[in-house]
């Protein structure tokens, strides 16, 4: 049946860390007696932290302490007085600013061994990279090892079923790309493709990119070139663009000119059909040819993930050929 859901309004990271502590205090052993289903969740729940360090959980929980917002770590849920668990919680956002590395750096402060401390990604929308978060020693746990936790609940306490139905709900909408027209995909129909591009092409990243026209979803990949020209694959939702990063000013028209032409006579080989950008820009990134039409293979207008992933690979292939030959 059909009911309001509490984390349809209670969306913020503020609400989830909430929530998260709340979770976590329920590992307490008094409350076992209390609820013994919800009980063993946060025991599960701890655990899952720990083995995603490659870390074996204590046999018992004597003492579990919350805090929250403790010097501006979301989260730090302290096991035995030994084992310090630090979360940086984030639904939309992403990390930013080093502050995983002041997080990180403020618990080792306080004289926890370092091989005791466990800090924590917590994120259950998607994210186009989590290269930053592994270098600052996070460990990323996803809205899919949130779920697998959650599943496993046989109870019936009201807030967890609904913040499991609620994440439950956006991994459906991030799949929507496979079920949806696509000229009918929304916000989460992308997020799901390019998820799916990254481990189709085994690379990539992708995330919100601004402009004046009110900005794109966009996905790049193939990399390639020197410290003062790289060449690039990107996708801007519908578009699909061959993309140069240009380091000097003086440079920029000249090269420019150059890879479009370069790119241009190429792509026959690869059955691709390009075309030049309406106007070409002036900056640092700049687009020099426009796959002419539209790249995604469908039917009916469905998705037809591997014609597409295979047009995609004919463009690396096409920028690798000319890597070789500039």
């Amino acid at each position: 049946m059909n009911r309001p859901n509490l984390f349809s309004y209670a969306t913020s990271e503020l609400s989830q860390d909430a929530l998260i502590c709340w979770l976590l205090s329920w590992a307490s052993p008094e409350y076992e007696k209390t609820d013994k289903k919800l009980h063993e969740c946060a025991v599960d729940f701890i655990q899952a932290l720990f083995e995603k360090h490659s870390k074996t959980a204590p046999t018992e929980f004597e003492k579990v302490e919350i805090f929250k917002q403790d010097n501006n770590i979301d989260v730090l849920c302290i096991i035995n007085d030994k084992y310090a668990i630090l979360i940086e919680d984030k639904t939309r956002t992403e990390n930013h600013s080093n502050q995983l590395a002041r997080y990180l750096e403020d618990v080792k402060k306080r004289n926890y061994k370092e091989e005791d401390i466990l800090p924590i990604y917590f994120k259950t929308e998607d994210q186009g990279d989590y290269s930053k978060v592994l270098k600052a020693g996070y460990q990323p746990f996803l809205r899919a090892d949130i779920i697998e936790i959650l599943e496993s609940y046989t109870g019936d306490n009201s807030i967890l079923v609904d913040y499991r139905d609620y994440l439950q709900s956006i991994s459906v909408k991030t799949e929507s790309y496979k079920s949806l027209s696509i000229d009918e995909w929304g916000w989460y129909s992308w997020v799901g493709f390019y998820l799916r591009l990254q481990n189709e092409l085994g690379s990539g990243s992708w995330g919100y990119v601004a402009n004046p026209k009110g900005g794109f979803l966009g996905f790049c990949w193939n990399f390639q070139g020197d410290d003062n020209c790289e060449q690039y694959l990107q996708l801007e939702q519908d578009k699909f663009c061959f993309k140069i990063w240009v380091n000097n000013i003086s440079d920029r028209k000249s090269l420019r000119k150059k890879w479009h032409e370069t790119i241009k006579d190429k792509s026959q080989e690869h059955d691709l059909n390009l075309v030049r950008p309406a106007r070409f820009g002036n900056g640092k990134y700049m687009t020099v040819s426009i796959y002419d039409g539209e790249y995604r293979e469908h039917s009916n207008g469905l998705i037809n993930i591997d014609k597409t992933v295979s047009r995609l690979r004919k463009a690396g292939e096409l920028l690798g050929g000319v890597r070789e030959n500039a």
